[in-house]
C-alpha cells in the first residue's frame, strides 16, 4: 500500500511508503496533492453527511 491515512483525535496523519519500503509521515497526499488535510477535517465529523459533502465541495471550489 503506497499511502495510508489515519484519522484519530481530530487529526489526519498521512504516511507514504519511501524508497526503503518504510512508511514516513508526510504533510500532503501523493494522490491528492492539492487537498489540504486541515480543510478535510472541518467536514469529517459533521453530523449530516449530505450537508458535509455539499459544504466540502463548495469549499474546494472556492479554492480552485
Amino acid at each position: 500500500m503506497p499511502e495510508v491515512w489515519f484519522w484519530k483525535s481530530d487529526q489526519i496523519k498521512i504516511f507514504r511508503l519511501n524508497a526503503t519500503d518504510e512508511y514516513e509521515e508526510v504533510n500532503r497526499s501523493g494522490f491528492f496533492p492539492n487537498l489540504d488535510p486541515t480543510l478535510l477535517l472541518q467536514y469529517i465529523g459533521h453530523p449530516d453527511q449530505y450537508d458535509a459533502v455539499a459544504e466540502f465541495v463548495q469549499a474546494i471550489r472556492k479554492i480552485s
